[in-house]
């Protein structure tokens, strides 16, 4: 198999099975899958740039032959490859760790993304505007947020907002306008091949030759989009990583003088709970929060009383909100009645109507329709 064969398989491979994967991305096996593919790229970038020794420093674009063009893509798809590389929790269980060596794959991914679209533009193939940008860096192989768009002074900075906007409709544009070219060509190439005539052979070299220069215009358009998303996942990393605290849990504290129960996280606290020489400066108690819903799960579902019954009596007695006397009996009631004047001329007009009752309506004389 030649090389140009074997290059053509990985990038299948690439295209097939892991820019579209069948399983997730951070599975053993899509892993070892990407592993394998820097393996067998690497060994093909040793036998072109070491062993036939294809490429110089010195030469352009128009001292190299048309089949040693896509060969200068080597370092895009090493560098796409290492960004997709990560660790599985089989191997690594700490997340902290997990991402120190996601960091260490996006960093080389980023260096190779700047070899090949350096290489580019010491062939002379690189657009100006991308040329313009890489030579402005101020570390090539160490591009910042920065130097990749024009970012505004502040958050009230209009102007560089909108310069940076700008810049990045002109890259869409730019990578629009080449990718359509390259779909021209790719199809324009295409029909000529299916016709294998003699006469197109020529005409089919040129195209070929046209068509691997665009493709690789058009990879660099796309190492300027990834070399942005690579900075900001790096800098999101580096911050996981400056910062691990955040994701383990404190105990906290409370202040036994503070009748309110205010807790406040252990890291936050200002003044230091004991000194050089071992002398506690803060009473402090650790709370046990497990224990404590614990106690409020199995508990009464409420708050028991804080007194006895004896106690409240007596502070609402102290108080004054307790009515004193005891109850009524039934004899002092009845000398009670006797001394009101009233209530006895009430009870004697009752007794009156009573008796002028019954002399008007004698025991007998009622219903005397049935009588036999």
């Amino acid at each position: 198999m030649s090389i140009a064969q074997e290059f053509d398989l990985i990038i299948k491979t690439y295209n097939d099975k892991i820019v579209h994967p069948a399983s997730r991305q951070d599975s053993p096996e899509f892993q070892n899958l990407i592993s394998s593919t820097i393996e067998k790229l690497l060994t093909l970038k040793n036998t072109v740039y070491t062993k036939l020794s294809l490429f110089s420093t010195n030469e352009t674009v128009e001292d190299m032959t048309t089949s040693s063009l896509k060969f200068l893509s080597i370092d895009y798809y090493l560098a796409m490859l290492f960004s997709r590389k990560q660790v599985t929790a089989n191997q690594v269980e700490n997340s902290e760790n997990r991402n120190k060596l996601k960091l260490k794959f996006l960093e080389k991914s980023l260096q190779l993304f700047m070899q090949f679209i350096v290489s580019l533009d010491q062939s002379e193939i690189l657009d100006s505007y991308l040329s313009k940008k890489i030579n402005s860096f101020e570390h090539t192989y160490e591009p910042t947020l920065k130097e990749m768009y024009s970012q505004p002074s502040n958050k009230d900075d209009l102007s560089g907002a909108q310069l940076k906007r700008q810049q990045k409709i002109e890259v869409y544009r730019t990578t629009k306008a080449i990718n359509e070219k390259l779909a021209f060509i790719e199809s324009k190439y295409k029909n000529i091949d299916d016709n294998d005539d003699i006469d197109d052979f020529q005409d089919g070299e040129e195209l070929l030759r046209e068509l691997y220069l665009q493709k690789l215009k058009s990879l660099a358009y796309d190492t300027f989009d990834n070399v942005e998303k690579i900075l900001y996942e790096g800098e999101l990393l580096k911050n996981f990583t400056r910062n691990p605290e955040h994701q383990r849990r404190q105990p906290e504290m409370v202040d036994s003088s503070s009748s309110s129960g205010y807790t406040e996280k252990l890291e936050s606290l200002n003044k230091p709970l004991i000194s050089k020489e071992g002398k506690v400066l803060r009473n402090f108690t650790l709370l046990d929060k497990k224990s404590e819903l614990q106690r409020k799960v199995r508990g009464y579902g409420q708050y028991g009383p804080t007194m006895s019954v004896e106690e409240f009596l007596e502070k609402e007695w102290e108080s004054g909100r307790v009515l004193q006397g005891g109850e009524v009996t039934q004899e002092q009631s009845k000398e009670d009645a006797e001394d009101n004047e009233t209530l006895q001329d009430i009870e004697t007009y009752k007794a009156r109507e009573w008796d002028e009752f019954k002399e008007a309506n004698p025991r007998g004389s009622g219903n005397t329709t049935n009588r036999g």
